[in-house]
């Protein structure tokens, strides 16, 4: 269960701003040897490891994921109290875990273990064996070399025990996948010489970690850009993976538990190519909720009209965004787009566009012009027809000098930037009005 995650993730933040205060200025956290002391919990809980370490303190730094402090707080014994875990760097080869808790101020060790890895790569909470109480999941090593491991740590009764699974991964999550109230782990590797790709879910049972479903993932996948646990459409939760191959294409899988059939689905997998070439794009964009309607929706890219891929830009790509309904194995079209990401923007395709219009960009100037496209006898080749509109990013110097301006309309401004239209042809059936075409734009976000 995951009810003091929120608690965990301020007491996460505290810690780092404390404890980080250096990197802020420029400098690398895991050469911060000495953090900055604090007061009250936080000073007690310096001193233990202190001690620990023999007054050679040098914190470790997970390097993903959303606990990034080296000290995270959080309530693993299910008693309304936070315990301390702190993470440090115990030999050249070798790092360390420590586990407090702390009553009227004073803190004290609960357990310690050391691990052979070198470095943390990522921490994560959840009840995994299923107790009630949260365990702390720690992945261990590099999961780019496939160094990687994942340990289990859990309270019991005030005592820390730890489980080890040695399998490497190159991504892991933890989450309730199959609706049981409790979590589970989620593992994926991309293919290694001693095994293809692969998927599992995991959980704990009499202190064993136990695999409860596995599934075929795409052997040319050589790392996974990202990953996304959630909601895949209204009734099921799931994982999303977008994973790099070679030639500079990607793709993207989704991973669900199936209630009825009891095995972890992998519905973009196909075992005759082992790929999941369905989704294979050769743009980078990834998975996101990209509407803001809490689901996970996957992006299917083909060229414009006129264009082939590989196509000379991103811009000459029109990127559709799916939900996957599980109940019918189909993806359903939320929304479609143009992106320009270089200069930082995207474009809403409307419904009476799709297949009508084609694009250009003029790199140069920063104007992307979309125009009509007219299809050939039985719908074959084509030509480029009536330039519609244009959009061009200025600078804000060219746009307050308004001759380079001239007929165009602001839609947005960023860092010294200023976004503008112009709509050429007003009478064209597929010319858009002014005010869809503001709703239709919209500026990348850290969050996009």
């Amino acid at each position: 269960m995951r009810k003091g995650k929120a608690a965990a993730a301020a007491g996460a933040v505290a810690f780092a701003v404390l404890l980080s205060g250096c990197a802020m200025a420029g400098l690398d956290p895991q050469t911060l040897m000495r953090p900055p002391r604090s007061t009250g919990d936080r000073e007690s809980i310096h001193q233990v490891l202190e001690k620990k370490t023999n007054n050679r303190l040098n914190l470790q730094y997970p390097r993903r994921g959303d606990y990034r402090s080296a000290i995270l707080m959080h309530d693993l014994s299910e008693d309304g109290s936070e315990e301390a875990v702190g993470l440090y760097q115990a030999t050249d080869t070798e790092t360390g875990i420590v586990f407090m808790e702390g009553k009227n101020g004073k803190w004290r060790e609960t357990g310690s273990f050391q691990n052979s890895a070198s470095q943390v790569d990522k921490v994560c909470f959840g009840d995994v064996d299923r107790d009630g109480r949260d365990d702390v999941v720690v992945g261990w090593g590099n999961a780019l070399n496939h160094t990687s491991s994942i340990s289990i740590y859990s309270d019991k009764n005030g005592k820390i025990s730890e489980l080890s699974y040695a399998q490497p991964y190159s991504e892991f999550e933890v989450s309730d996948f199959d609706g049981d109230g409790y979590d589970e782990i989620f593992t994926a590797v991309v293919s290694t010489p001693e095994q293809a790709a692969i998927a599992r879910l995991l959980r704990v049972t009499d202190n064993m970690v136990e695999t409860i479903g596995s599934a075929h993932l795409d052997t040319g996948v050589t790392k996974y850009m990202g990953v996304t646990a959630g909601k895949i459409n209204e009734k099921q939760y799931g994982i999303v993976l977008d994973g790099a191959k070679s030639g500079g294409n990607y793709v993207t899988e989704i991973l669900y538990w199936d209630q009825k059939d009891k095995l972890l689905q992998a519905p973009f997998f196909d075992a005759g190519s082992l790929s999941a070439n369905y989704t294979l794009r050769s743009t980078d964009v990834v998975s996101k909720d990209i509407n803001h309607d809490s689901l996970i929706e996957i992006p299917i890219v083909n060229p414009l009209p006129g264009y082939t891929a590989p196509a000379p830009d991103e811009t000459c790509y029109v990127t559709s965004w799916h939900r996957y309904d599980s109940e019918s194995n189909t993806l359903v079209r939320a929304m479609s787009m143009v992106i320009d990401k270089e200069d930082g923007y995207w474009f809403l395709i409307p419904d009476m566009w799709r297949g009508k219009i084609t694009d250009k960009l003029d790199r140069e100037t920063r104007t992307l012009t979309f125009y009509e496209w007219l299809p050939g006898p039985g719908g074959k080749d084509g030509a480029v027809g009536q330039a519609l509109l244009k959009i061009r990013a200025f600078s804000k110097k060219d746009w307050d000098g308004g001759t380079a301006s001239a007929g165009f309309y602001k839609l947005e401004e960023q860092n010294a930037v200023v976004y503008a239209v112009s709509v050429l042809q007003p009478d064209n059936a597929l010319s858009l009005r002014l005010n869809d075409i503001q709703s239709s734009f919209k500026l990348i976000s850290s969050q996009d």
